[in-house]
Parts: C-alpha cells; sequence; structure tokens
C-alpha cells in the first residue's frame, strides 16, 4: 500500500506549481493538456497524489522542463517540505527577476524578522499594504 503525500510528492508538486505559472498557465489548462481534472492537478501540485510514471513525459512536454529537472529535487527529499503556495510561488518568480544585489537585501531582510510567527489582524495588514503601495 502506498502511502499518500509524502515529501517527494510534495516537492514534485511544488516544481509542477511553479512551471505552471511561470508559463502562465492555469490549473485548467494543465489539466486539458494532461486530459486530467483540474482536481487532478490540485492534488499534484499539493503532493496529495503522486504524478503517474505513464504520465511524466507528457506532463514535462507541456511544462518545458526535463525529467531530470521534475524529479532532480528527489535527491534533496530527505527533510520536511512545505507545500509552496500560490503567494510563494509567484513571490519567487518575481525575486528570479531581479538583480542578484537586491536578491541579496531581500535575503537579509528576512534573515532580520523574528522566526517566530507574528498574529497580525486583518486591519493592521491593510495599514501596512496601503505604506507599501504609497513608496
Amino acid at each position: 500500500m502506498r502511502i499518500r503525500g509524502t515529501v517527494v510528492d510534495r516537492k514534485i508538486g511544488s516544481i509542477i506549481r511553479v512551471q505552471r505559472l511561470n508559463l502562465g498557465m492555469s490549473q485548467a489548462d494543465l489539466g486539458k493538456a494532461l486530459g486530467l481534472t483540474l482536481q487532478q492537478i490540485q492534488k499534484y501540485e499539493s503532493g496529495r497524489n503522486a504524478v503517474a510514471s505513464t504520465r511524466v513525459a507528457a506532463l514535462c512536454r507541456i511544462l518545458k522542463i526535463s525529467p531530470n529537472d521534475l524529479f532532480g529535487v528527489s535527491a534533496k527529499a530527505n527533510g520536511d517540505a512545505a507545500p509552496l503556495s500560490l503567494w510563494a510561488a509567484k513571490v519567487a518568480l518575481k525575486l528570479e527577476e531581479v538583480s542578484p544585489g537586491l536578491r541579496q537585501v531581500f535575503h537579509a531582510l528576512l534573515e532580520a524578522v523574528p522566526k517566530r510567527r507574528c498574529k497580525i489582524d486583518s486591519r493592521h495588514a491593510i495599514r501596512l499594504n496601503r505604506r507599501v503601495s504609497e513608496t
């Protein structure tokens, strides 16, 4: 019996999501191209379902990546993997577009943030968002 949602499945799902977003595809578009439902793509991206070996070639062709790109992460899959949220995937793609110097600045900023999670109420988040958008 197969265990659902392994670390490898979640990491592969994150790669699928990032590449799909990079290509500007929706989950429905990817599902249609593969002959799968939107729900199946969601399960792949969340790591709840493993990608069937019979789908790897078509998936890689559609996403314009090699199987090594898709599975190369498995050699590093020795720790816990958090699924990459849609927001995090979009931020990661934007960070790839900026200069290395600016990426270092963002990295330093993130390292300076306390490791514990802070609860921010929605009113505070809205005020912060307005301040950032005004700059």
